[in-house]
C-alpha cells in the first residue's frame, strides 16, 4: 500500500492502477479441480488494494443498475406504445366490421322490401310454378334415361332448396322445425351418397326411415305439391324424393356400376325387417338425443316465450283427442317420454312394409307412385279450396254492394266496405287489367297460407290470424 501511494510518480500510480484492474478483472472465486484437489487459478494481494479501485468497482455496479433500469423503462414504453397501436387497430377492426353490419342489414331489408313487393311476388309465383313443374319433368327423364345422375340431381337441388328454407323458417320463427327427423334423414341419405357410399348399415338405416317415416309423414302431416310455393314444393321434396333416390338406386342402376359406386347397396341383397328396425332405432336415438339437448334443453326458455317446436305443434293441435288429453295430463317431463314413445312407435309401424318394397320393384314404384300422387292430390285440393273461397268471397262482396246500391238512391260514398276493409270506389274504378288472370295474386300470406283441411273450415276474419296458427299451419305444410 505505501508502495502505491508513496514516492512515486503519477505514471507509476496509472501503471499500477491498470494493472491492477487487469488482475482483478481476470480474478475469480473459480478453482481449477486437478486430481481431486481445489487450487485457486490467481491470487490478489490485499495489499495491493487500494480505496480508489473499491470505489471504481461501487461506481461500476451502480452504471449497470441505471442502465438495467433504463432498459426495463424504455421496454415499458414500447410495450404500451405496442399495446395502444393494437387497441387502435382492433377498434378500427370493429369500426369496420359494424359498418359492414349495418350495410349488410340496410342491403337485406332493401331486398326483403323488393322482394315483397306485389309484382315481385307474382313474377316469383310464375318463376317457382315453372320451376316446380319443370322439375318433376327433369326427375322423371332423369330417372328412365340416365338413373346413374339422379342423386346428383337430387344432391344439387337440396343445395339450393334447403338454404331457402332456412332463411324462410328463421325469419318467421318456424327454425325448430328444421330439427325435425325428416331432415335428419336427408341428411343421412347424403352422408351416404357422397362419404360413405360402401357403408352397409348406413344404407340399410336410411332405406328403411325413408321407406316409413319419412315417406309416409307426406300422408300423416297432409304434405302439398303446390307448384306455385317454393315453401310447399320444397315439403314435398324433402318427403318424396328420399324414397325416389333410393329406389333407383337399388332397382335402375347396373350392377357393376353399383358395385363400384354404392358398395352398400350392393353388399344389401336381402332386407332383414329386424336389423333394420335396429340400426334404424340407432340412428332415431341418435336424433332424439341431440334434439332433446339442444332444442328441448338448451332452447327452453325461448320455447317458453312462444317459438314452436314439433313437440309443441303437436300438444296443442290435438288437446281434445283423447290421446291428446292423456298425454297433456300427464305430469312433467313425462309428457315429453310419451311423445317420445308414441313417435318411436309410429316409426317402428310404418317400416314393417319396407321389405315387401325392397324386394319387388313394382310394389316400391307403386308405393312411391301412390307418395307422389296422394301429395299432388292435397295440392290440388290447396288450389281449390283457395281459389273456390276467393271467389265466394268477391261473390259475397258484390251482392252486398248490390244490395247497399239498390236500397241506396244516392251513388256509394268513398267510404270503406266493413268487408275485410276494401272500399267501394274501387269497385268503380275496376278496368279490364283488372280480368286479367295474371292480375290475381295466387298466395295471401294472410289467408291462404293455410292447409287443405282448414281452409273452408276456418271462421275467423282475414288477418286476424295469429302467429300461433301460422306456426302450427306450417307444421302441417312441412
Amino acid at each position: 500500500m505505501s508502495e502505491l501511494s508513496v514516492g512515486n510518480s503519477p505514471e507509476l500510480l496509472a501503471t499500477d492502477l491498470r494493472r491492477f484492474s487487469r488482475s482483478a478483472s481476470t480474478s475469480s472465486a473459480s478453482s481449477t479441480i486437478d486430481g481431486g484437489a481445489e487450487t485457486p487459478s490467481m491470487e490478489v494481494p490485499l495489499d495491493r488494494l487500494s480505496v480508489l479501485d473499491v470505489l471504481e468497482n461501487l461506481a461500476l455496479s451502480t452504471r449497470i443498475n441505471q442502465i438495467n433500469y433504463t432498459v426495463r423503462r424504455k421496454g415499458g414504453e414500447i410495450k404500451g406504445l405496442a399495446l395502444r397501436q393494437r387497441d387502435r387497430v382492433l377498434r378500427g377492426r370493429e369500426e369496420d366490421i359494424d359498418r359492414l353490419k349495418r350495410r349488410f342489414l340496410t342491403s337485406l331489408s332493401r331486398f326483403e322490401a323488393k322482394w315483397e313487393d306485389a309484382q315481385v311476388v307474382s313474377q316469383r309465383e310464375k318463376l317457382a310454378f315453372a320451376f316446380g313443374l319443370g322439375n318433376v319433368f327433369a326427375s322423371g327423364l332423369l330417372l328412365g334415361a340416365q338413373p346413374e345422375w339422379f342423386h346428383v340431381w337430387y344432391s344439387v337441388q337440396m343445395c339450393y332448396l334447403m338454404p331457402i328454407r332456412i332463411y324462410s323458417y328463421r325469419k318467421r320463427s318456424y327454425q325448430y322445425f328444421l330439427a325435425d327427423l325428416c331432415y335428419f334423414v336427408n341428411i343421412l341419405l347424403l352422408v351416404w351418397l357422397w362419404i360413405f357410399p360402401g357403408s352397409r348399415m348406413l344404407f340399410l338405416s336410411t332405406y328403411c326411415l325413408a321407406y316409413g317415416t319419412l315417406a309416409w309423414a307426406v300422408i300423416t302431416w297432409r304434405n302439398s305439391l303446390v307448384l306455385h310455393s317454393i315453401d310447399k314444393t320444397t315439403s314435398a321434396f324433402i318427403h318424396v324424393l328420399p324414397p325416389v333416390v333410393l329406389h333407383c338406386i337399388h332397382f335402375r342402376l347396373d350392377d357393376d356400376y353399383k358395385v363400384r359406386r354404392f358398395a352398400g347397396a350392393a353388399e344389401l341383397k336381402s332386407l332383414n325387417l329386424w336389423e333394420g328396425m335396429l340400426w334404424a332405432s340407432f340412428w332415431y336415438a341418435v336424433w332424439q338425443t341431440l334434439y332433446h339437448i339442444f332444442i328441448t334443453v338448451r332452447r327452453k326458455e325461448k320455447i317458453k316465450a312462444g317459438y314452436l317446436t314439433s313437440f309443441e305443434w303437436l300438444r296443442r293441435s290435438y288437446k281434445d283427442t283423447k290421446l291428446g288429453l292423456f298425454v297433456n295430463g300427464l305430469p312433467e317431463p313425462f309428457p315429453v317420454l310419451a311423445f317420445t314413445m308414441i313417435q318411436f312407435g309410429y316409426q317402428m309401424l310404418t317400416m314393417i312394409p319396407c321389405p315387401l318394397w325392397y324386394h319387388s320393384k313394382y310394389l316400391s314404384a307403386a308405393f312411391v307412385f301412390t307418395i307422389f300422387m296422394v301429395a299432388s292430390y292435397n295440392g290440388a285440393t290447396y288450389y281449390i279450396d283457395v281459389f273456390g273461397r276467393r271467389f265466394q268471397k268477391e261473390l259475397g262482396k258484390l251482392q252486398s254492394d248490390v244490395a247497399t246500391w239498390q236500397n241506396s238512391s244516392t251513388p256509394p260514398s268513398p267510404v270503406a266496405s266493413p268487408q275485410n276493409g276494401i272500399s267501394v270506389v274501387k269497385a268503380e274504378q275496376h278496368t279490364a287489367a283488372d280480368d286479367d288472370v295474371d292480375a290475381i295474386a295466387l298466395t295471401d300470406d294472410k289467408e291462404n297460407d293455410r292447409p287443405p283441411s282448414s281452409l273452408m273450415a276456418t271462421t275467423s276474419a282475414p288477418g286476424t290470424r295469429s302467429k300461433e296458427q301460422d306456426a302450427m299451419e306450417a307444421k302441417k305444410d312441412r
